[in-house]
């Protein structure tokens, strides 16, 4: 077998958010305006069908333009496993052709608008593979993320696939991954209920608040008990208006690769993010900083029509200002710099940042925690 490896530009897999089905891709799953994950890979890889006369001259005799083309993917899914949020990563896939003829990568489309491929006009050998680098840059919703890149094959009128799927997971992960309020208007609410907050690595940890205050546990007294690597909190908004549930639930912990993340809050209609622009993210955490240190908030526009200029923070204490901006021909990476004033109390704080481009805005929630 002929073995080839490319060294050419590599196709880059970029996950500003791996959600295709609506506006957003946030938080993954969620209707009522955010977007949902595409659709779950195949399983198993591409096949070479039985041939029959196909019109294309570079059709191998015999086959047809709707069969699948007699490449094989391996790995099949590629299966980056639990990642942190906003991870890039990194792979070696293997095309192989187990046809007698040259297979010609005509084009390669991937699920997700944010994402550039480099395979047209790669050629694999007959009987032979070679080897193609692919890395996906994951969002900061946590789940299951998975993309599809579709390869069309000169000669075959149907695709050649790559799926690569990853976990994205903090290193605490939380179980249920959202506080399920009220997923949509026909549920009826649960305003009350509880959480389990894990360490992926099995080791144990420190709750130390959430959203700035001290966490209900349920068996648990932190004033008597040993640290766990697993803990069952509890919530409770029955009695906050509407407008007052937060879309996101903030944990502070001491887990080295958790040490301050978000849960959604889902409650239909009082949590529904509804942006005039799209994002990859529509929250971003500072992490834990101290006052005065400016800190970089990096996201994504998507297919913006024009460019962003202007960006306000809502908390007085909290100075925000446009630093960079990267188009890549569909979508644009803007830099925004924060700084928190020196007066700021200990603890957790959030801002909303509101970004426009002379005719639209967004939102845009951004948090930390000052030490």
């Amino acid at each position: 077998m002929i073995l080839e490896r490319t060294n050419k530009t590599p196709f880059l897999v970029m996950l500003g958010s791996l959600i295709m089905s609506m506006l957003v891709a946030c938080d993954g799953g969620e209707s009522s305006g955010e977007a949902t994950p595409s659709p779950a890979p195949d399983k198993t890889p591409a096949q070479a069908p039985a041939q029959t006369q196909a019109s294309t001259p570079n059709a191998p005799k015999g086959s047809s333009t709707v069969q699948v083309p007699p490449l094989v993917v391996m790995p099949a899914p590629v299966d980056f496993g639990v990642v942190q949020p906003g991870s890039m990563l990194e792979a070696e896939v293997t095309l192989t052709n187990t046809s007698d003829r040259p297979l010609t990568i005509v084009n390669a489309q991937p699920s997700c608008t944010c994402t550039t491929v480099d395979l047209a006009g790669k050629v694999v050998p007959p009987r032979g593979s070679i080897i193609v680098p692919v890395s996906m840059k994951t969002n900061r919703s946590i789940g299951i993320r998975q993309a599809v890149v579709q390869m069309q094959v000169a000669g075959y009128g149907r695709f050649a696939k790559i799926n690569l799927v990853a976990e994205n997971s903090w290193g605490v992960r939380p179980v249920p991954s959202y506080v399920p309020l009220r997923e949509n208007q026909q549920k009826p609410e649960m305003l009350t209920g509880s959480m389990i907050l894990e360490s992926v690595d099995k080791k144990p940890f420190s709750v130390l608040a959430i959203m700035g205050g001290t966490p209900e546990f349920i068996g648990f007294d932190p004033s008597k008990d040993a640290p766990r690597n697993q803990y069952r909190v509890r919530y409770d908004f029955s009695n906050v208006a509407c407008q007052d549930i937060p879309p996101y639930w903030i944990i502070r912990t001491d887990h080295p690769k958790a040490a301050l993340f978000d849960v959604r809050v889902r409650h239909d209609p009082c949590t529904k993010v509804s942006p005039g622009l799209a994002m990859s993210d529509f929250r971003s955490s500072a992490g834990v900083i101290p006052s005065g240190k400016m800190v970089p908030i990096e996201i994504v526009f998507k297919k913006p029509r024009r460019p962003i200029t202007s960006v306000t923070s809502s908390n007085p204490m909290v100075t925000a200002f446009l630093s960079d901006d990267k188009p890549d021909g569909k979508d644009t990476l803007i830099t925004t710099m924060i700084s928190v004033d020196a007066d700021m109390p200990k603890g957790l704080f959030q801002t909303t940042l509101t970004f426009g481009d002379g005719a639209r805005s967004a939102e845009h929630v951004c948090y930390g925690w000052v030490e």
